[in-house]
C-alpha cells in the first residue's frame, strides 16, 4: 500500500513553533499522532489493550521526524499504508542484557507469527515479512526509551518542545540520560490545526457529504411514534454504509420533549459524524405532515440570518464578528428570543479550535478567519414548550471568500410528499413531489 497522505501543516507548525521559541513537537494524545503522523494505531480502538504511540516533529522540515509503535504494530503499518514519517522505533518487552550503541537496553525481536514454508506469499504478506526482518535486533525495551531513541534521531536532545500530555516530561524525567525541555501547550496543537491542507480540506469535504446524506436520510425515515433512538440508529447505519463513523444525531440536549415524533411539531437535526477522522458537521430542521406559521417565519429568520453570515465569511472576520452580526439581523427581524449563533473550526475535533481549561465545552478564545480555516457557523434554536428549529453548514474560507463543503438547500424539511412554497405554506397548499419535501 502506498504511503498515507501527509496532514500535518508543517509550514504553519515552523511559523507559530518560531513564535513561540520552540523546537519541535512530541504528541502522544491519538489525534495529534495521527494528525502529525497520518496514521491511527491499532489500540486507539478499544480492545482490552492500552498501547502507547508518540510523533516526533521537529520544526525544521530539513530534520528526521520520527515516530513509536508498540511491536505488533509494525505488519498493520504495511497494511494500511506507510507513515511520511519513515524513522519508525518500535519497542517489545525486556531484552536479554544487549545494549544499542548509545547505551539504552534493547528488547527482545518481536515474535511474530509464523511463515508458511510451503505456501507463496503475496506482495502484503512478503511486505509483512520483511518488516519484521528489518526490525531484528532493534526493539527497544519500552516505549519511553524508544521515544528517547526517537528525539535523539529528530536532533531535539537539549531542545524545547511543546508535547500534549503532561506526562511525557514525568516519563523523560525518570530514564537518565537525556536532556530535554518539554511544555505542555496543547492549545498549540490546535492552533497548528487550525489552517488545513488540501489533504484535509479534501478529507472534510467527503466527511460533510456523507454526513449530510444521513442526516437527511434520517428526515426522510422520520415517521409518527418514531422515538428518536431509532432515528439515530437510522442515521448511524447510513453513515457506516457510505464509509463513515456517526458521533451523535441530536434532536436537542434533552432528545424529544414527548418521547416520540409527532405531528406539526418543529425538530431539529443536528448530525455530527466521522470520515477518516475528519468531521462533518450538519444541521437542519424539519416538521412531520405541515409546518405552522411560527416554523415558517423563524426558519425564514435564520434562512437570512446564513445569507447576513456569507458577507463575513472571508479572511481578516472574526468568529464574534459573524455571531454578532448575524444575532443582531435575526432578532431585527422580530424572532427576539433568538441567541447569536456559535462559529466553530471543525477538524480532527468537532470543535478544532484551542481549548480553555476549566470552561465548560465549546468556551474558546475568539478567532481571526484565515485562508483554509474550515468552520461551521451553527444556528440552533429551542423553546421548551415549542420545539426548534436549526440551520449549519460547513465551509473553507478562501483567500476572498468562503465555499461550502455542504451541498444541501436550506429549505424546511417535510415528511409529507409536498414542496411548500414560502407563500403556499401558511395556506397548506403545494406540489407532490414524491421525494424530499422542503420550503
Amino acid at each position: 500500500m502506498a504511503e498515507t497522505k501527509k496532514l500535518i501543516n508543517h509550514q504553519r507548525a515552523e511559523q507559530i513553533l518560531d513564535r513561540e521559541g520552540l523546537d519541535g513537537l512530541i504528541a502522544v494524545t491519538p489525534i495529534n499522532f495521527y494528525y502529525l503522523s497520518g496514521y491511527w494505531g491499532l489500540y486507539y480502538t478499544p480492545v482490552g489493550f492500552e498501547g502507547i504511540y508518540f510523533a516526533i516533529v521537529p520544526k525544521r522540515q530539513t530534520s528526521q521526524p520520527a515516530m513509536v509503535l508498540p511491536a505488533l504494530e509494525l505488519r498493520r503499518l504495511e497494511t494500511k499504508g506507510r507513515s511520511w514519517i519513515s524513522d519508525v522505533y518500535a519497542y517489545s518487552s525486556d531484552g536479554e542484557g544487549d545494549y544499542f550503541e548509545d547505551g539504552l537496553p534493547k528488547g527482545i525481536d518481536y515474535d511474530s507469527w509464523p511463515v508458511s514454508d510451503s505456501e507463496e506469499l503475496n506482495d502484503l504478506e512478503r511486505k509483512w515479512k520483511k518488516i519484521i526482518d528489518d526490525f531484528k535486533d532493534n526493539f527497544t525495551e519500552n516505549s519511553i526509551q524508544a521515544l528517547i531513541r526517537g528525539i535523539k534521531s529528530s536532533g531535539l536532545e537539549k531542545k524545547k518542545v511543546a508535547t500534549d500530555d503532561l506526562r511525557i516530561e514525568q516519563w523523560l524525567n525518570n530514564e537518565s540520560g537525556l536532556e530535554i525541555e518539554c511544555e505542555f501547550r496543547p492549545d498549540l496543537f490546535n492552533e497548528i490545526r487550525l489552517v488545513k491542507t488540501e489533504n484535509e480540506i479534501e478529507i472534510l469535504r467527503q466527511a460533510a457529504l456523507i454526513n449530510e446524506r444521513s442526516l437527511l436520510s434520517a428526515i426522510d425515515f422520520m415517521f409518527e411514534g418514531a422515538r428518536w433512538d431509532e432515528i439515530e440508529n437510522h442515521y448511524m447505519s447510513e453513515m457506516a454504509k457510505q464509509g463513515g463513523r456517526g458521533v451523535y444525531l441530536l434532536c436537542g440536549v434533552g432528545d424529544l420533549p414527548n418521547e416520540v415524533c409527532r405531528k406539526n411539531e418543529p425538530i431539529m437535526f443536528d448530525a455530527l459524524g466521522q470520515y477518516k477522522r475528519y468531521h462533518g458537521d450538519f444541521g437542519r430542521c424539519a416538521v412531520l405532515d405541515k409546518p405552522n406559521s411560527i416554523q415558517v417565519e423563524r426558519h425564514q429568520a435564520i434562512v437570512e440570518g446564513w445569507e447576513i453570515a456569507q458577507q463575513y465569511l472571508t479572511p481578516g472576520t472574526t468568529y464574534s464578528d459573524i455571531s454578532n452580526e448575524v444575532g443582531n439581523y435575526i432578532r431585527g427581524l422580530g424572532f427576539e428570543k433568538f441567541r447569536n449563533p456559535v462559529v466553530h473550526s471543525l477538524g480532527l475535533e468537532h470543535t478544532d479550535d484551542p481549548k480553555l481549561i476549566g470552561p465548560q465545552p465549546g468556551a474558546k478564545p475568539d478567532q481571526v478567519l484565515e485562508a483554509n480555516m474550515v468552520i461551521n457557523v451553527d444556528m440552533p434554536f429551542t423553546e421548551i414548550g415549542w420545539g426548534s428549529v436549526h440551520m449549519e453548514d460547513t465551509v473553507v474560507i478562501t483567500d476572498d471568500g468562503f465555499e461550502r463543503l455542504s451541498e444541501a438547500d436550506f429549505g424546511l424539511q417535510i415528511s409529507t410528499c409536498l414542496l411548500y412554497t414560502s407563500d403556499a405554506a401558511d395556506e397548506g397548499l403545494g406540489v407532490d413531489l414524491g421525494g424530499r419535501r422542503i420550503i
